[in-house]
């Protein structure tokens, strides 16, 4: 068995990134991959890209937005600002060239085990143990169809990995927030119509947080594409789908049928790979994991910790990269307590975070909205 002070699970932007600050200290850790560096993005669609800019203005003490850790930005290696999945992944390959992060591939986690002292990770490769357990593992592989009777006779989204090379007509896309739109604007790209079906209306700016509403470099796909013959647009929630033969009946919430020969495609999120910790976490009522507000750790669960996009305190949503990133040192500085590292020392880690966007513990800020 291997024995280790801190295990992050996963090695995306979260786990890399949370790693990144570790490797600063003599805190000894270990991320634990299943597949590869990145693996997630290496499976995105080939014409998704990264939704928020990416921008090399460190050098003005603002980072890149996509960054995970300091003195590297994503548009200096790539020159461009909007990255697709195969380029944030060789980005995130980079990060743990560069600064030796430790990272064990094809490693997967089946099951947690809480004894005294730490946790115990059975995995397909060996047993490890460690005093802190960083949970990092990330959404996109775990993609969800909630709520639709029928979701078997759906496809999601994320297993279209071509979507411009799909031939046809009478598309019908179930969700109109981010992957929504792309497939739509994809699918009428490549001269398809398509009608999008979503609850509410997608371009209805009631809040300035991108979290909740579609980001700008979204927004405009979804403007042109509206000007487009090809596509049209249905405001109401998908309740059950059938087949009958080859053809395929979605019914609305207000009884409407809509019937269509290709298979209906679900935009309709993804949730945090939990099975392993599932009997740790403690949901809140929107179905994510409550958490410590101070610590991220999960509710009730001492020395367990959650990274990344599923990170939620209130209203406040860190699905983006710039956002959960603030909540890095966040996790580390409560390591560094609990290890009894000197006060001076943690507080001047917490500075430098701070500086380059790794610490936010004052959540008021987040309550600011954009007047214009």
């Amino acid at each position: 068995m291997t024995v280790t002070d801190v295990i992050i699970v996963g090695s995306g932007p979260a786990g890399v990134g949370v790693a990144a600050l570790l490797n600063q200290t003599n805190v000894d850790y270990l991320i634990l991959e299943k597949k590869e560096v990145g693996c997630s993005f290496l499976q995105w669609p080939v014409n998704m890209e990264m939704i928020t800019p990416s921008f090399p203005s460190n050098a003005f003490g603002q980072i890149d937005l996509n960054s995970i850790c300091e003195a590297t930005s994503p548009a200096f290696s790539f020159n461009k600002e909007h990255l697709t999945g195969d380029e944030y992944a060789e980005y995130l390959e980079a990060v743990v060239d560069y600064f030796k992060i430790k990272v064990q591939t094809d490693t997967e986690v089946l099951e947690v085990t809480k004894q005294k002292g730490g946790w115990v990770l059975s995995t397909n490769q060996e047993n490890f143990f460690c005093k802190y357990l960083i949970w990092a593992t990330g959404e996109f592989q775990n993609p969800q169809i909630n709520h639709i009777e029928g979701a078997e006779h759906c496809l999601h989204s994320s297993y279209i990995k071509h979507p411009g090379s799909i031939q046809g007509d009478n598309f019908v896309v179930i969700g109109g927030y981010e992957s929504g739109v792309q497939m739509a604007f994809d699918l009428v790209q490549a001269n398809s119509s398509v009608t999008l079906i979503n609850p509410n209306k997608i371009d209805d700016n009631l809040t300035s947080d991108p979290s909740k509403v579609l980001s700008p470099y979204t927004h405009e796909k979804y403007i042109r594409m509206k000007a487009s013959r090809l596509y049209s647009e249905v405001l109401g929630e998908v309740v059950a789908v059938t087949k009958e033969e080859s053809l395929y009946q979605l019914q609305l919430k207000d009884e409407t049928i809509i019937k269509t020969d290709k298979i209906p495609i679900c935009a309709t999120g993804f949730s945090l790979v939990k099975k392993p910790i599932e009997e740790f976490i403690t949901m809140r009522k929107d179905g994510t994991p409550k958490l410590v507000e101070e610590t991220d750790e999960f509710y009730g669960q001492e020395n367990l910790y959650l990274s990344g996009p599923s990170v939620r305190h209130d209203n406040h949503v860190f699905c983006f990269i710039y956002k959960f990133r603030q909540r890095f040192g966040v996790i580390v500085e409560d390591i560094l307590k609990k290890e009894k590292y000197p006060k001076e020392d943690i507080a001047a880690y917490v500075s430098k975070w701070k500086v380059h966007g790794m610490y936010l513990s004052d959540l008021s800020c987040c309550d600011d909205e954009c007047v214009c």
